[in-house]
């Protein structure tokens, strides 16, 4: 009797365990960790619907999706109105070492060339 008692609360124990650890895999797989970054626009593929930032000597590129959000002068734009040289803010989210841009919001448009 003392034997059945003992394994039965081995197994309780163990269940618990598997069922706390099931569920913080799910809580860590669903919550998405969102990073921030700036810059100029370096280039621009529309065809890849992506673009590459560059702040100092490092660049960063980034996909863009449906969901992305883009703001420019206080308004609603698109990807299509992004272009080479605009100073953005960029919050984007990692898969790997592919980066996914949330929201894009151009604080100064295009550098004009002097």
């Amino acid at each position: 009797m003392r034997k059945h008692l003992i394994l039965s609360l081995t197994l309780l124990v163990i269940l618990v365990t598997a069922i706390a650890a099931g569920a913080a895999d799910k809580s860590s797989a669903t919550s998405k960790q969102y990073h921030r970054t700036h810059g100029d626009i370096a280039s621009i593929d529309t065809a890849g619907k992506t673009f590459t930032v560059k702040h100092g000597n490092d660049t960063s590129t980034f996909g863009v999706d449906d969901s992305t959000k883009f703001r420019g002068a206080g308004k609603e734009i698109t990807f299509a109105d992004l272009q080479v040289g605009d100073d953005v803010r960029v919050s984007f989210t990692e898969d790997g070492t592919t980066k996914t841009a949330a929201r894009v919001d151009v604080a100064h448009t295009k550098k004009p060339h002097s």
